[in-house]
């Protein structure tokens, strides 16, 4: 079955999720300030315990929304929707039994643990009303997964946006009410987001609705059941993995070096983040085409999806790492006034590892479509562990802390392997393809770009004048050699016909 790729839907989408994340990340800064405010140091600390307490009960819920939307795609890839119906039925069964069980380990962990936190007794009270407000917030964002899962399947990006920059405007009618009501502040402020959160679930499940799959109650499907269990299991591992390289990281670096260094590589993490979510927009809206396009049996569109998916995931990447990294230490001192010491060369190696590991990111979403991912999980649970051992090694043997990322880089690398070879075994991917097309060309065009960079930076010493000549030439330059070198001719027309259609919307 041909599979019919809509790159005007996957730019569409990213420009809706990008307009998404700068509202509210503008409405959050705000937020955070005027909270702070009104509750008081304390309690706005309080606030944060126990919203980390609770956000503990939910790492399952990010493999199994995972796990459904990837089912989902599969099957709208095939047109088959008797076995949509089925899959949406049993997600729902699966979360079901999910919010079941988180809600009967809260609730131990209120009667037995909460008590026993450092919280001041006269607001234990309000601690109590909190917690219970947000594990309710939690169940019901467990419960409907399913449905929000279907909407992502079904690139329903632009309605889902606009309800959670709705959301975020009515997060901004909360601090008001919070700055005028007479009661308790930090009870009301968890009742009044209950209600915002509430208001948005709502809206996704009547905008999922309106499909077919989703007038079915809960489905114990026995076959689906161990086949989603299956996937999900192998998730959770790759998951808890990931998580105990990161946290081992920290307290590693913290055992070796101290606080100061900790400080530095926390600086470092941080740029890290900001860097991944300005790529990970357009990560989302490309993966249901790549999904959909194996379950209708497409592999040379799936193929198609993938490389031009890496190649502009390396652009966007290689045009905001490129100004950061020449002009570190004077962004860190415009940012943090006084960073911590070596912050800047722990930044640099930071966004030189996320190139890296962004570079086959779907080629591991092309298998996870296959559905074959145990061996997947298995070799990329092993490197994370493999890594955390190799560091804590090198700083026994009195390696210096930036060993703790350059080992980490190299095992993205490995990561990098591992997610083409399985790409090649599950889904028929030419490793020679991957080569001639993705790795050369990048090869080039990064070296190019970083040659035309530092010629830029011989025109002056004066930071402020030099940053605004290293963002204007990487504006330019970068996406002009991507053109020359990096895409081929079809993939320049889609571009050219996307920018077209955004221009003739605008």
């Amino acid at each position: 079955m041909a599979f019919r790729i809509d790159s005007k839907k996957i730019a569409r989408n990213t420009l809706t999720l990008y307009v998404r994340q700068a509202v509210t990340m503008l409405i959050a800064f705000f937020t955070v300030r005027v909270t702070l405010e009104q509750l008081g140091v304390e309690d706005y600390g309080l606030n944060n315990l126990v919203g980390s307490i609770v956000s503990m009960f939910s790492f399952v819920n990010g493999s199994m929304g995972t796990a459904v939307q990837r089912f989902y795609s599969y099957e709208i890839g095939r047109e088959n929707t008797v076995k949509l119906k089925r899959v949406f039925g049993t997600g729902l069964y699966l979360h079901s039994l999910v919010t079941i069980v988180t809600l009967l380990l809260a609730e131990v962990f209120a009667v037995f643990f909460l008590e026993r936190m450092n919280i001041p007794s006269e607001r234990l009270w309000a601690a109590q009303i909190v917690f219970q407000v947000s594990v309710a917030t939690l169940c019901i964002g467990i419960i409907t997964v399913p449905y929000s899962a279907l909407l992502r399947a079904r690139e329903m990006f632009a309605q889902t946006a606009m309800v959670e920059i709705v959301q975020a405007l009515l997060r901004l009618g909360v601090l008001y009410l919070l700055i005028v009501m007479p009661f308790d502040k930090l009870v009301m402020l968890s009742l009044l987001n209950f209600g915002v959160s509430f208001a948005g679930v709502a809206a996704f499940v009547v905008m999922a609705k309106k499909f077919e799959e989703t007038h079915s109650g809960p489905l114990r499907d026995k076959e689906l059941v161990k086949e989603m269990l299956k996937f999900v299991s192998m998730l959770l591992f790759t998951v808890l993995a990931s998580l105990a390289n990161t946290q081992g990281v920290i307290m590693l670096i913290n055992l070796f070096f101290g606080l100061a260094i900790n400080a530095a590589y926390a600086v470092a993490v941080q740029v890290q983040q900001a860097v991944n979510n300005f790529v990970v927009n357009f990560k989302s809206s490309m993966v249901p085409q790549i999904m959909a396009s194996y379950g209708a049996g497409d592999l040379n569109s799936m193929h198609r999806l993938i490389d031009f998916g890496t190649k502009i995931t390396f652009l966007l990447l290689l045009m905001v790492t490129l100004p950061i990294v020449f002009s570190t230490q004077w962004i860190l001192e415009l940012w943090l006034k006084t960073p911590p010491q070596y912050a800047s060369k722990l930044v640099a190696l930071t966004l030189i590892s996320v190139n890296i590991t962004s570079f086959t990111y779907f080629h591991y979403q092309g298998v996870h479509a296959s559905g074959k991912i145990v061996k997947q999980q298995m070799w990329m649970t092993g490197t994370y562990l493999t890594s955390i051992l190799i560091i804590f090694l090198f700083f026994e043997m009195g390696l210096n802390f930036y060993y703790a990322i350059i080992v980490n880089m190299l095992m993205g690398g490995l990561q990098a392997c591992i997610n083409i070879f399985f790409a090649r075994k599950y889904l028929n991917y030419s490793i020679v393809r991957f080569v001639k097309k993705i790795l050369l060309p990048s090869v080039v065009t990064g070296f190019a770009a970083v040659v035309c960079i530092l010629k830029v930076l011989t025109i002056t010493e004066i930071e402020p004048i030099r940053f605004v000549y290293v963002i204007i030439s990487d504006l330019v330059v970068v996406p002009v050699l991507s053109m020359v070198f990096l895409f081929e001719k079809t993939e320049r027309t889609k571009i050219v016909d996307c920018m077209n259609h955004f221009i003739k919307r605008v």
